[in-house]
């Protein structure tokens, strides 16, 4: 099998178990002894881990794909050092911040004076936090069995330490100390990777040029993700309580495995295309195809479906919820192209983030304007068309600037239909 098609679905089932993990534990959550609160302090706990962490590491593990397959041999080992310390230094600064302005952060991002258990959740974040670069060290490595291997394991071990305790009465304190015991492991698991692939050697000249490639991408993938962020931070200023946190937090979804598949394809195509242009174009156009065929008609079939499963796969309480997901389903109309992945391989990583200010700026207000006619669906509303114009505006200037056109890497008719299609269901709901 050709060794690009077994990276993809490689990533592809790593992304699928990280997502279906996830939402096997909201749902084992829903259904356990504890309460919509408790739920929302799960919920607000992951939030501040995520906004705190997200960008930076997506930025960096998102360089290190078109920077990688142009080092000289010599330069490849010791990279994987470098790029475990510098992982490991900021995930110690951010943790250090959050010790010391514990209660400021959290009233920040969610409204809250202070949450339960947030020391113990920060002792996990510690090691959680450089673990995201194991599977990245194999992708480059070309490992892709060994991707699979640690998904298996640590998504498995992931859901078993978050539910055990709480049917032993440990409750939700018992679920996060479960947690700081996976970061560990994963982090044993990340040191063994780097001394089998690394070389203890520091190279600051080539930290240096990685960074000056890497900077502009963190800033793009803070901006690119701002607007699930700031949804959540509008909930959690403008609803004060917990469960209503915990209602937005569990119908924001996208389709998990829109984000898997997508994410797993856009990283795996990165170091592709620039390697060979043509070539990859053609790849990545036929793997889209196979991406629409699968995951346009799934999200119809939920979408349709969603106010009659919704409260039976969680729990009455989260029937709101339903409505939510069904806006968040038509983010799959722009998470299918991927016109970005053209542009970081391309190494135009400024244009990316110029990109990206502007749909923050756009997501900040339609969000604010539609939350006031609409509630919490208006914020959702948001989301969907910011991501949208990221996807157009990228794609325009591919086409201009660069002379690519949407149809070499897009299915254009079959795109048409199925966006057509799935808007015309959520009109039918």
């Amino acid at each position: 099998m050709n060794l690009e098609i077994t990276n993809v679905r490689a990533l592809q089932g790593f992304q699928i178990m990280r997502q279906g993990a996830a939402i096997l534990i909201s749902i084992l959550l829903a259904k356990s002894v504890l309460t919509s609160e408790e739920i929302g302090t799960f919920e607000m706990l992951t939030f501040i881990g995520t906004t705190l962490s997200f960008f930076w590491i997506a930025g960096l593990n998102q360089g290190i794909l078109p920077f990688f397959p142009k080092l000289e041999s010599t330069d490849r080992r010791p990279f994987i050092f470098n790029i475990f310390l510098l992982f490991c230094g900021i995930s110690i600064f951010v943790i250090l911040l959050l010790f010391s302005f514990e209660n400021s952060i959290t009233q920040l991002l969610v409204g809250q004076e202070s949450l339960p258990y947030i020391k113990w959740y920060s002792i996990y974040l510690l090691f959680f936090m450089p673990s995201f670069l194991v599977d990245y060290i194999y992708l480059v490595n070309n490992r892709a069995k060994e991707i699979l291997a640690f998904g298996v394991i640590v998504f498995s071990l992931q859901i078993l330490v978050v539910i055990i305790p709480l049917f032993f009465g440990k409750g939700l304190l018992g679920s996060i100390q479960g947690l700081v015991g996976l970061g560990i492991f994963r982090f044993l698991w990340l040191l063994k990777v780097v001394f089998d692939h690394g070389k203890i050697e520091w190279k600051s000249e080539l930290m240096n040029n990685y960074l000056k490639l890497s900077i502009p991408l963190i800033l793009y993938a803070l901006l690119s993700g701002f607007p699930t962020v700031f949804d959540s931070w509008v909930v959690g200023w403008f609803y004060e309580d917990k469960s209503t946190f915990a209602i937005f937090r569990y119908g924001a979804r996208e389709l998990p495995l829109a984000i898997a598949l997508a994410n797993a394809l856009s990283m795996a195509m990165i170091p592709e295309i620039a390697k060979n242009h043509n070539n990859a174009f053609t790849v990545l156009k036929n793997k889209t195809l196979n991406l629409f065929h699968w995951l346009f008609p799934l999200s119809i079939i939920l979408m349709l479906t969603s106010s009659w499963w919704f409260p039976k796969v969680f729990n009455p309480d989260f029937i709101e919820s339903a409505s939510i997901f069904n806006v968040f389903l038509l983010v799959i109309i722009s998470r299918l192209i991927f016109p970005q992945t053209i542009l970081i391989a391309l190494e135009k990583t400024k244009m990316v983030l110029y990109i990206s200010i502007l749909e923050t700026i756009l997501n900040i207000i339609l969000s604010v304007i539609f939350v006031q006619y609409f509630g919490l669906i208006g914020i959702a509303f948001g989301t969907v068309l910011a991501y949208l114009f990221e996807k157009i505006a990228i794609a325009i200037y591919l086409s201009y600037q660069h002379g690519i056109a949407f149809s070499k890497y897009t299915p254009v008719g079959w795109f048409l239909f199925y966006s057509i299609l799935l808007t015309g269901s959520y009109f039918f709901t």
